[in-house]
């Protein structure tokens, strides 16, 4: 059985790409769209697929990691605003939180809210 991140590599349609905004080095924002084949969709629900929220928090620790090894440690904070449908066009914003480690992120669809988080990531060696 594949693990969910070779899943995601397999079922996201648009290859993601870390952008970093004019103006603000520090904010990054990855693009993505899952097709209806994904499994996630299936068990999240049958008859109303949702974009589940632990693939959601992923994408967050994706784009904050900017392509990079780190560990998800904590969610302080998580807010699951409007439901992410197959086909969709989910944007991830993040941006460095109020202390070394901490992220804040804004998953958007369609230019709606979807979910907003507070994370901690351990950084590794390659990051220093």
């Amino acid at each position: 059985m594949p693990s969910l991140s070779e899943e995601l590599s397999r079922f996201v349609v648009s290859p993601p790409q870390l952008i970093c905004r004019e103006g603000a080095p520090d904010n990054m924002q990855c693009c993505f769209m899952f097709t209806t084949e994904f499994s996630g969709f299936r068990g999240h629900f049958p008859d109303n697929p949702l974009l589940p929220g632990i693939v959601q928090i992923m994408l967050a620790r994706y784009t904050a990691a900017a392509g990079k090894s780190a560990r998800l440690t904590g969610v302080k904070r998580c807010k699951f605003l409007h439901p992410i449908k197959p086909g969709d066009t989910v944007s991830v914003d993040v941006k460095p939180g109020s202390h070394i480690g901490e992220y804040q992120a804004t998953i958007d669809s369609n230019h709606i809210v979807c979910t907003t988080l507070v994370f901690e990531l351990e950084h590794t060696e390659a990051w220093q």
